[in-house]
């Protein structure tokens, strides 16, 4: 059993290093030993300090996936299971103008280069590859036919 001076450490600990969402820092805060009662007070300071921001983790979390080359759908998915809301992702993607066609072609071309698609089943895979990659079929035909 951890008290609220020790789960504020522990939580200060965590957050010097890299932003959590309030979902991730009350799992491990849980893990610790915390009572639910002394996490949500712990989690409410980090937020009155603004040592725990949820608008800086989701814009945190966007740009990394951005760069590794994974879309919005695949972008919201994942902060689904973090506890943030579409409404929240998109608030975020909304002040960073992100282009996702430009994000699908850049992809694309990492991936496939300037190879020609020589049948159909190529075309199909590599549709579902921009698919499970989190892109729109609007955004994986414009990086498809933009090189055709």
């Amino acid at each position: 059993m951890a008290d609220i001076a020790e789960l504020k450490r522990m939580a200060l600990n965590w957050l010097s290093r890299r932003d959590y969402s309030e979902a991730q820092l009350s799992q491990r805060l849980a893990r610790q030993g915390g009572e639910p009662a002394d996490i949500a007070q712990v989690i409410s300071w980090c937020k009155n300090e603004d040592y725990l921001n949820q608008q800086r983790f989701i814009s945190m979390l966007l740009r990394s996936r951005i760069n590794k080359g994974y879309g919005l759908n695949y972008i919201v998915q994942e902060c689904r299971q973090q506890n943030i809301s579409r409404e929240q992702v998109l608030e975020v993607v909304a002040q960073l103008d992100v282009d996702w066609f430009q994000q699908a072609l850049l992809l694309y071309q990492k991936k496939y280069g300037q190879s020609a698609i020589t049948e159909y089943k190529d075309k199909l895979k590599r549709m579902a590859y921009l698919q499970r990659r989190g892109f729109s079929s609007e955004q994986i035909q414009f990086a498809i036919n933009h090189l055709e």
